[in-house]
């Protein structure tokens, strides 16, 4: 992973200046800046997602390597943990107070259109209920934390994780496409981005994609979309107790089944309380100043921008075409217009209500 990683995004930051990266040579390429780099947003983030599908898909992922690559989602937190290294106190209360509000709304109104048109479709409870987290949450994470509370089947979160897939691989390139066609500013794709992408990891991806940043002037649609990003996750223990409520009444299941307690615990997104610490840390100084930034900040940008290059190659090598293809049926129908109708309206009410700049 950290090979495709230095070959997309180059070494400079590690003392081999003579390798720019292939994203370098995109940007020098008049033609293939103005198609791929200019609006289709294909920079280094995008290209290991890409090598990384290649290599899993032509090539297969070895024995000896197969632990390594589930290794991706420590990268991808360890990177969302420094990434608090952006906020002040102030900033969090600012754009969490805003997320909080317009995130509480796309969670509760997804939950609620999937499971209906779940119920309509004629879609066991169960197998709704965690494609309903999926869509309305955090994506894979949030239907294998609902599985077990709901009882759902295997198959119910195979199907529902090819769909969450499915619709995911393409907005990694629909989403920075369509920001740059609507002039949405980096502040305004960073809410659009972290309300309407069904999973973390790809909304790291298009934030970085849209726009990359660098290490003394940082991604601000990336600060604005993991704040989004983060409040949402936060919601995934209540919104798991909540369907496994739901679900057990529906099946008649014995009351006793629900461990209130022991569920919020065990669901709770502990690298977020990471996260936070770090916020705090910037905030009284302890990191030196934020503007201009201190050296000791500026090696922290670069840390989580490796370690974000590096996690999602990762989130790429575990991208099968095979596995995509069981995304089909009631599942693949149900959460794709769930997940079509949120992106849409999120991106209705970024336009409508959200400025250019925070």
């Amino acid at each position: 992973m950290f090979a495709i990683a230095f070959l997309t995004r180059g070494g400079s930051d590690l003392g081999f200046p003579q390798w720019p990266g292939i994203e370098e040579y995109f940007s020098s390429n008049r033609q293939i800046k103005k198609g791929l780099v200019d609006i289709l947003h294909l920079n280094y983030i995008l290209l290991s997602i890409v090598a990384g599908m290649i290599i899993r898909n032509l090539f297969g992922i070895p024995g000896w390597a197969r632990e390594g690559v589930k290794s991706s989602r420590i990268f991808i937190k360890l990177g969302v943990i420094l990434l608090g290294s952006l906020y002040s106190i102030n900033d969090v209360a600012l754009l969490g107070g805003g997320a909080l509000i317009i995130v509480s709304f796309f969670v509760l109104f997804t939950l609620i259109f999937t499971m209906w048109l779940g119920k309509r479709a004629g879609m066991d409870p169960a197998s709704a209920a965690v494609l309903s987290a999926g869509t309305a949450v955090c994506g894979i994470s949030a239907i294998v934390a609902t599985a077990p509370a709901v009882r759902a089947k295997t198959t119910d979160v195979v199907y529902s994780i090819a769909t969450i897939l499915s619709f995911g691989l393409a907005s990694l390139f629909i989403f920075p496409a369509v920001g740059t066609l609507a002039d949405l500013s980096s502040h305004q794709f960073g809410v659009w981005s972290g309300t309407g992408i069904l999973s973390s990891g790809q909304v790291l991806a298009v934030c970085l994609a849209f726009e990359p940043g660098t290490a003394a002037n940082p991604s601000l649609s990336l600060k604005t979309g993991e704040i989004y990003n983060l409040v949402r996750v936060i919601f995934l223990p209540f919104v798991v107790l909540a369907l496994a409520v739901f679900t057990s009444r529906s099946a008649q299941l014995p009351e006793d089944d629900i461990n209130i307690n022991d569920g919020l615990w065990n669901k709770f997104p502990l690298f977020v309380l990471g996260f936070l610490i770090m916020v705090l840390i910037t905030s009284f100084g302890v990191l030196g100043q934020t503007l201009p930034a201190s050296q000791e900040l500026i090696l922290i940008r670069k840390l989580y921008s490796w370690f974000f290059a590096i996690g999602l190659t990762g989130l790429g090598m575990q991208i099968s075409f095979s596995e995509l293809r069981k995304a089909g049926g009631k599942p693949l129908l149900v959460g794709s217009a769930a997940a079509l109708l949120k992106a849409v309206l999120a991106l209705i009410v970024v336009l409508l209500l959200i400025p250019k700049q925070p």
